[in-house]
């Protein structure tokens, strides 16, 4: 990635010192905002770059003034990784530096202070596809998730490794990254968004009780073993009532759902990851031994069949097969 330029540059949406015209642009895309210029300097322009992933988007972005952008409350999950310069998140009262990454979490609002030239790219991840990633009947538990993810965390640094090696095909396809590819990268950034929110999910007590915590942690480290409600019970202590009350309140839930849910996502994850593997296979090793009922909950899970689901996979493995070949004359 070209440290001066804004990434995606093949896909220009704004560029314009207009900020109307990029309120407009933003707006079109993602939550409302505004966008108030804090300073005039001239007539240097604005530039909103995009790339489509799948159902998610990413936006390269560099303004021309001092400028405070302020959104309603947030419907979608997004994250905001500073590749120069320095932007003021208001709502966690801190300054994120470059290399850092701020995450805005969905019943949350943006209230960003960007400096003149800071130039950021804004992860703005599918509402829906996000829920099916993170296994969980929707994203309530994430409404105090807002952070600030420090320039040498493992997760700031995978990340921008991440948008440098998009923003690199990106360059190689002159933008034009085809839906297959597209969707594989999008799976790729949800995973690591994943691992960040369920440790935000699991770790922080102000989120999750210790009866809870303790439950869900033993649900995924057993995840592939048979396991009913009655081994939650003997794990935790508690009573079957307050158990399943527990969940409904902080996960809005049951027990047996959640387990449901992040056995799918299992199979989904060896889907996607396994080109090879046979469907049953996959179920069988997160314990669903009838082909046909455990098809049923995939595809109501997840909107589609498990075997799309592995069609998808290999498409963007040829895919990419194909954009590794030498060239030979």
């Amino acid at each position: 990635m070209n440290e001066k330029r804004v990434p995606f540059h093949y896909n220009v949406g704004v560029r314009s010192p207009d900020f109307e015209e990029a309120r407009a642009f933003i707006n079109t895309h993602i939550d409302d905002r505004e966008v108030s210029p804090l300073s005039r300097g001239g007539k240097t322009e604005n530039l909103l770059t995009l790339q489509p992933l799948g159902e998610s988007a990413l936006f390269g972005a560099m303004w021309s003034e001092k400028v405070h952008i302020q959104s309603d409350t947030q419907t979608t999950f997004h994250a905001v990784l500073v590749l120069s310069g320095s932007i003021c998140c208001k709502s966690l009262g801190a300054d994120i530096p470059a290399n850092s990454v701020v995450l805005i979490a969905p019943g949350q609002q943006a209230d960003l202070v960007w400096e003149k030239g800071t130039r950021a790219v804004v992860i703005s991840l599918a509402r829906q596809t996000l829920i099916d990633t993170l296994g969980v009947p929707d994203l309530e538990f994430l409404r105090q998730s807002n952070a600030l993810i420090p320039a040498d965390h493992q997760d700031a640094q995978l990340l921008r490794n991440g948008i440098t090696c998009l923003a690199q095909q990106h360059e190689i396809c002159h933008g034009r990254i085809s839906p297959a590819v597209q969707r594989h990268w999008e799976g790729l950034l949800l995973s690591q968004f994943a691992n960040q929110l369920h440790r935000s999910e699991l770790e922080n007590p102000s989120i999750l009780p210790g009866r809870i915590r303790l439950v869900t942690e033993w649900i995924l480290a057993h995840i592939r073993e048979p396991m009913s409600v009655c081994d939650l019970l003997r794990v935790t202590g508690a009573s079957r009532r307050s158990l399943e009350s527990g969940f409904r309140t902080y996960l809005n839930t049951t027990p047996a759902k959640f387990i449901l849910c992040h056995k799918l996502k299992g199979v989904r994850h060896l889907l996607r990851t396994e080109p090879d593997i046979k469907i049953g296979d996959a179920a069988f090793l997160y314990g669903f031994n009838h082909l046909s009922h455990f098809t049923r909950q995939y595809q109501e899970a997840f909107g589609e069949l498990p075997s799309e689901t592995l069609r998808q996979h290999r498409e963007s493995r040829v895919v990419v097969s194909k954009k590794a070949q030498p060239y030979s004359a």
